[in-house]
């Protein structure tokens, strides 16, 4: 696509003065010092080239789409979609993640948001890629929803089961050590009203070293675990959850009578100023049962306990949050949620309807791009 200027008028200025083109590899740095003036330091490891490049350059499904407008040399707003494979109701296809929005802060409110996105979608359209997903935040929706045709799919609760109570109790009590035994009283009642997690005793849960090809005879089993699922073979496994050692991912393995029967990954990360212990992934789900999937969320819980997590997270299906309610994982009030996870996507009136149902996806942390 060609550079093109935008000459309408803004809240800012009497004329756009910026330009919209294609992205090249060569605006690592422009598009990096972008994030971090639109993001700041959050999340630090997508702040390196090197996890630029493997987010946009060296995914196993293809290269990224991106769009960049520019002014004066220098990078101001992005929008941004990589491919993601997925297995649609038994056939294969390509859906293009939307995915790193931003604008500058200096240009906001100019319009560079949905002048972005539609010539992308433009762009997408005659590449054969009509359909776009993603998990946009509580401040751009409106504007995925409102002027991009975007639908709502779902909006995940967030599931947590507390640990260590007392880091939530510290921000509310004046007095630590009352936090602190306040915690404590409260952690030990809900212990005792909630399953504790317990040695595996049919599952052989090990550090995983390699995704290797076993991993894609466990995909074939389990590809038509839904209507919609990304592909989760080898190679897929093993750019998302092993590529990034700064991400801090730890993928496991999960064995039965000796037979590899699923995988689950697991993270320690700050949320909200709170450390989380994360059920990045977990496949399949339910994994061989309930006994054995309740298996794997007690080892998850014991581990993330280790590395000092205050809570247990973790993001599922609809139709397989039975499994967090029965091992204590409770809803956060939405009032009380600082972050809501909305699917959201976009595609033809011909598709609208199978994209648009929850009951056909099956969605994990993993799938985002933020855990």
């Amino acid at each position: 696509m060609p550079a093109r200027p935008e000459g309408q008028p803004s809240a800012r200025t009497t004329r756009r003065l910026w330009v919209t083109r294609d992205f090249t590899p060569s605006d690592a740095a422009g598009i990096l010092a972008l994030r971090e003036a639109t993001f700041g330091a959050v999340d630090k490891a997508r702040l390196l080239p090197e996890v630029w490049r493997w987010q946009f350059l060296d995914n196993p499904a293809g290269r990224g789409w991106v769009r960049v407008a520019e002014h004066d040399g220098r990078i101001v707003g992005q929008y941004a979609a990589i491919p993601t494979r997925f297995r649609a109701d038994g056939a294969e296809r390509v859906l293009a993640m939307s995915c790193d929005t931003m604008t500058h802060p200096d240009y906001q409110r100019q319009g560079m948001f949905v002048a972005l996105a539609q010539e992308l979608y433009d762009a997408l359209e005659q590449l054969g890629v009509p359909v776009v997903w993603g998990f946009p935040n509580a401040a751009s929706r409106p504007g995925f929803v409102g002027k991009l045709r975007w639908f709502d799919v779902h909006e995940f609760p967030t599931w947590v089961k507390p640990i260590r109570s007392r880091y939530v109790l510290e921000r509310y009590v004046r007095s630590a050590p009352l936090a602190r035994a306040l915690g404590a009283v409260g952690d030990a009642f809900y212990r005792l009203a909630t399953p504790r997690p317990r040695v595996p005793r049919r599952a052989a849960i090990r550090p995983l070293a390699a995704f290797d090809r076993r991993f894609d005879e466990l995909w074939a089993r389990h590809a038509d675990l839904a209507r919609l699922v990304q592909v989760r073979d080898a190679a897929f496994l093993r750019w998302r959850f092993s590529a990034v050692p700064a991400f801090g991912y730890e993928p496991f393995e999960v064995l039965v009578d000796g037979r590899l029967e699923g995988y689950v990954v697991l993270r320690v990360l700050t949320l909200f100023d709170l450390p989380f212990g994360a059920v990045v992934d977990l496949f399949p789900c339910p994994l061989v049962d309930d006994e054995v999937t309740r298996e794997v969320l007690s080892f998850a819980q014991r581990h993330v306990t280790e590395r000092g997590a205050a809570f247990l997270t973790a993001l599922l299906p609809p139709r397989q949050e039975r499994h967090l309610r029965a091992f204590g994982f409770v809803r956060v009030p939405r009032a009380l949620n600082p972050r809501r996870w909305y699917l959201g996507g976009r595609c033809g009136p011909a598709e609208e309807a199978f994209f648009r149902d929850i009951a056909n996806w099956y969605i994990t942390y993993g799938d985002s791009d933020i855990v």
